[in-house]
């Protein structure tokens, strides 16, 4: 007889009902022949989950022939695996003797031959394996048997701690399991020179945004965002990084999901909470490859001083579907050369590149070019963001797409300065009908190659005396503002930056954009200052200046060459 918890019969039923289904199975062991017994431990007082069973199998010897000897060819060995069936250690503490396998103690199991088998022809182990089909079949329990099992390979229960810092963490004690929610809420006041219809003095909310990020075990890394924009609510990210201890963590991880593309150090290294501006340069907000889905490796080499990531993406910009077999291929570096110059002024010095490149057969995303907003597909961003160039509702990208970059970043002290240079081409196709809002890909006969520029150049620097090495997880005050009754200023940052945004004119051709009423450049100034007055919050007062070279159409009939807006943000991130 075999002492075991009752969280055993669970395998054991499953393994004696595969073995009596399965069709090696059936064709070795007779109808009957397979027998599964529960009584109470007679001989102890045990819980009352403690019981005994007696497994009953013929051995593989039907019809009066005599079974094949262990060591005979074709002879099937009869295996238990320990790490399955053996028993947990608070079963073998509340023992007085662990439990064995081993059928040789007859004590603690046995494994019974049919009557009609010699005594001592049986082979020592036997092992049949069923075939893994949809149909497993049923076993029905004896009577008295416990009908209210535990679940399979239930979880190890663990204490869960909490604390909060730069957002809200449940962690269990031996840090395999790991939960931290973050919100982002960003609140705007835009008011424009000239405004109009659709472009009118708004108040609004951005972004809503919820994190849930964390680990399951060392390896694996989850991290999804909840939007709420200009338009409906939407899955953000949603990816896992994942590594499985052949290299360090830090030195190469696999990111698998919805993600930011690995495009510019503007793009991949600050995040919307930590933008200088209220919005990203002109150029990375409207052709920036934005979100993908894909797969990445990335990691930091040479103690931190060369950091990388190669991806594989489905090429459509914000979007949960592909439209082709072709993939977009990723590359990004950034280094920091003088990284261990202690107490250098070039000490954060970053100088990077990134490529991108694919086959597009995809919905425009953006189909218009603004000056305020990051590639919002809603329509509802024209009332918001001045327009300078909208593409004709039937063209779509088609074709090859190519884009690079080089960005250098240098902190030093209360003073960051970032610029950047994009280039590249978009292939462009135009529908001889309206496409449909599901699009249908198909091409184009004539396909239009539209070279695309840009560059940004920004500088900020902290008046309150407060020293950055990259913007994450934004500022901490020296000292906090609470009220203007008590000292404390909060941090005050000012900002500038000029950026440009150039498609060639060849947009302009095969009814791509009417040139009648869009430019296909334009100038881009924002002056402003940051007021952190803790670490969580940050106030923004930002004038934008835009210059479109031509007048665009910014109402029904009426024409302008520039925009003014002046921008007030207030954002909570924890």
């Amino acid at each position: 007889m075999l002492r075991c918890r009752t969280w055993l019969f669970g395998p054991v039923a499953c393994a004696l009902m595969l073995c009596h289904e399965s069709a090696i199975a059936q064709s070795l062991i007779p109808s009957g022949a397979l027998t599964l017994a529960a009584n109470q431990d007679e001989g102890a007082a045990a819980a009352p989950d403690v019981f005994q069973f007696e497994i009953l199998a013929a051995s593989p010897v039907w019809q009066g022939v005599a079974p094949p000897s262990p060591t005979t060819p074709g002879a099937t060995p009869f295996s238990v695996i320990p790490s399955i069936f053996a028993p947990s250690a608070d079963a073998q503490e509340a023992d007085a003797e662990p439990v064995s396998l081993d059928p040789a103690r007859s004590n603690e199991g046995t494994v019974t031959p049919p009557e009609n088998v010699p005594a001592g022809s049986e082979p020592a182990e036997r092992s049949v394996i069923p075939d893994r089909d949809a149909n497993f079949g049923t076993i029905r329990l004896p009577e008295g048997f416990p009908r209210n099992l535990p679940k399979d390979a239930p979880a190890k229960e663990r204490k869960v701690e909490a604390e909060f810092s730069d957002g809200l963490t449940l962690k269990s004690d031996d840090g395999y399991f790991s939960f931290t929610f973050h919100n982002l809420t960003q609140a705007d006041g835009r008011f424009f020179n000239p405004s109009g219809n659709p472009l009118s003095d708004s108040f609004l909310v951005p972004r809503q945004r919820w994190y849930v990020l964390g680990n399951v075990s060392p390896n694996i890394r989850y991290y999804t965002v909840i939007n709420r924009g200009y338009g409906s609510i939407d899955l953000l990210d949603a990816f896992l990084d994942m590594n499985f201890g052949a290299v360090e963590p830090e030195k190469l991880q696999i990111r698998m999901g919805r993600m930011k593309t690995p495009y510019t150090y503007e793009y991949i290294k600050i995040s919307e909470t930590d933008l200088i501006a209220p919005e990203r340069s002109v150029f990375m907000g409207n052709l920036a490859p934005n979100r993908e889905l894909g797969a990445m490796a990335h990691g930091n080499l040479l103690e931190k001083r060369f950091e990388y990531a190669l991806g594989v993406f489905n090429g459509p910009r914000r979007s949960f579907q592909d439209y082709n077999s072709a993939k977009d291929i990723f590359t990004f570096v950034n280094t920091k050369p003088f990284r261990k110059w202690e107490g250098s002024p070039l000490q954060q010095l970053n100088l990077g590149g990134s490529f991108n490149c694919g086959d597009e057969l995809n919905p425009l995303q953006p189909n218009a070019l603004r000056t305020a907003n990051d590639q919002s597909p809603s329509a509802a961003a024209a009332n918001v963001s001045p327009t300078f160039l909208n593409f004709n509702p039937n063209a779509f990208e088609d074709g090859w797409r190519m884009q690079w970059s080089g960005d250098l970043t240098w902190y030093y002290k209360s003073f960051m300065l970032m610029a950047g240079y994009q280039g590249g081409f978009q292939n462009y196709g135009v529908s001889k009908t309206a496409l449909p809002s599901s699009f249908v890909g198909e091409t184009s006969a004539t396909k239009t190659q539209v070279p695309l520029s840009g560059w940004n150049v920004t500088t900020s620097y902290f008046l309150t005396g407060e020293q950055v090495t990259r913007r994450v997880f934004l500022v901490e005050p020296r000292s906090h503002f609470t009220s203007f009754r008590k000292r404390g200023t909060g941090a005050i940052e000012l900002f500038s930056r000029f950026a440009n945004i150039h498609l060639g004119n060849a947009v302009f051709s095969n009814g791509l954009v009417d040139q009648s009423l869009w430019s296909n450049n334009a100038n881009v100034m924002d002056n402003g200052v940051n007021w952190y007055p803790n670490h969580y919050t940050k106030l923004t007062f930002d004038w934008q200046y835009s210059d479109f070279g031509k007048p665009v159409q910014w109402a029904p009939g009426k024409m302008t060459s520039y925009c003014n807006l002046f921008w007030l943000r207030a954002q909570i991130f924890f």
